[in-house]
């Protein structure tokens, strides 16, 4: 009787897993940048594969289909950007009951500065910041934008919200809270998601150092002149 063939293994022995995985990077990286330049509808998994250097059918083999691609995208850049925020993501979840005001508005400030840090960073280059775009603008497959928000997204906005919510007294899951926490927050995202308007309109050619650090401030003097005086309204 001839027994049920074992399924092949993605990998091989002896170092087929390490060439597995640089294979597999291969291909998100290039998806991110044939993603970002014509949006998910338009690109072709053949595409991809090409910019990759593999072939076609290594896509199936690693992602299924054209859905898992782009997937396996935007969770790798959500994991990516998790270990520039998690310093002020761990210091917000330590924060005792009683912190004080200042120290609740300084970490929200730094929470921003450090998206904005990611925003203007030389690691985030002109497709990933298209591909994160264009899933913010509703492109592409829902599940992208669901792994986008448990990954890192959702994270981002709930401590946000949670230093709003001490400040002014207000429910951490109340809509005033909710819109407040997207307002402030929309100020830097602005520079990401409308980064070429904004530019034009303030003819920069770029957001260099210098221009990084004035943004910083004006942000964050905005945001402290709003934290303080929702808090001082709970008074």
């Amino acid at each position: 009787m001839t027994g049920k063939k074992n399924k092949p293994l993605r990998h091989s022995q002896d170092g087929g897993y390490a060439r597995g995985d640089e294979t597999r990077q291969r291909i998100i990286e290039a998806a991110i940048e044939v993603f970002g330049e014509q949006g998910f509808d338009a690109a072709t998994t053949r595409q991809i594969a090409t910019r990759a250097g593999v072939n076609p059918p290594a896509l199936q083999y690693y992602f299924d289909n054209k859905e898992g691609v782009y997937s396996a995208c935007a969770r790798y850049l959500a994991e990516a950007n998790r270990p520039a925020f998690q310093p002020v993501l761990d210091a917000i979840e330590q924060l005792p009951a009683d912190a004080p005001t200042a120290q609740c508005v300084t970490l929200f400030c730094d929470l921003v500065d450090t998206l904005l840090d990611k925003v203007f960073g030389n690691d985030y280059t002109l497709n990933k910041r298209l591909f994160h775009a264009r899933i913010q603008l509703g492109q592409g497959p829902e599940i992208a934008f669901q792994i986008m928000r448990e990954c890192m997204g959702r994270e981002i906005h709930r401590a946000g919200a949670d230093l709003i919510s001490r400040l002014s007294g207000e429910a951490i899951d109340s809509e005033l809270t909710q819109l407040r926490t997207v307002a402030l927050f929309g100020q830097a995202i602005t520079f990401h998601i409308a980064r070429r308007s904004v530019l034009d309109q303030l003819q920069w050619k770029e957001v260099d150092g210098k221009r990084l650090t004035q943004l910083k401030k004006l942000i964050r003097d905005n945001n402290t002149v709003m934290l303080n005086s929702w808090h001082n309204e709970r008074s």
